[in-house]
């Protein structure tokens, strides 16, 4: 039984569906490759591995160390060997770069169709989570404050992240950064610069 096609860029968000992916991937020696995008047409494969841990293992340490990069989409994929045509993949979970509702920074990963996320940034570590053990409960929390709070679904849960920024006075945690497309907007910039530099420094030295 091959996996169903699913669209490109779009997670597989069953769970049942999630662990048959895994079985079959484990049986037939499949293989799991994280990868990272730009949101063009740069795509960064982080490595290829026969084991889904080791993929998770991998994915989560680049976005711990995510915030100097462009990145702002991740993804999982599995890909099935020894097969011959275009369904020989589904992505297994992908990821959706955001600004935290806490700490404001570009650090907030969103998990599949808003399954999880998490803040990535080692100040605040804000998360958001499905509870596992009781149907339609969520849970957040803000570790830095020692915070944490259930909803009924993941827009509520976010809610609360950001009454707790509002109640909070802890020093250091009202850094205000740029939106999502305020900060890729000034990335591009930063890239127009360089690039301008590197042009300016061969001229300089064509012209000596």
């Amino acid at each position: 039984m091959k996996p169903q096609k699913t669209p490109r860029h779009k997670a597989v968000h069953s769970s049942a569906w999630l662990g048959l992916a895994h079985i079959m991937a484990e049986e037939r020696g499949n293989v799991y490759v994280p990868s990272v995008s730009n949101g063009g047409s740069e795509k960064t494969v982080l490595g290829i591995f026969n084991k889904e841990e080791d993929a998770w293992d991998v994915m989560r340490g680049f976005l711990a160390k995510a915030a100097p990069t462009d990145a702002i989409t991740g993804a999982i994929t599995v890909w099935e060997l020894d097969f011959v045509g275009e369904d020989a993949s589904v992505d297994l979970v992908t990821f959706d770069r955001n600004a935290c509702p806490i700490c404001k920074e570009v650090t907030f990963w969103i998990e599949g169709d808003k399954e999880k996320a998490r803040c990535y940034n080692a100040r605040c570590g804000a998360w958001i989570e499905e509870n596992a053990y009781e149907v339609g409960r969520w849970d957040c929390g803000w570790p830095a404050a020692q915070w944490d709070k259930r909803a009924d679904n993941y827009e509520q849960a976010r809610r609360r992240l950001v009454e707790m920024r509002g109640k909070s006075a802890v020093a250091g945690h009202n850094l205000e950064m740029p939106a999502r497309e305020d900060w890729m907007a000034g990335r591009e910039a930063e890239r127009r610069q360089i690039r301008t530099k590197n042009v300016e420094g061969l001229l300089d030295e064509m012209m000596e």
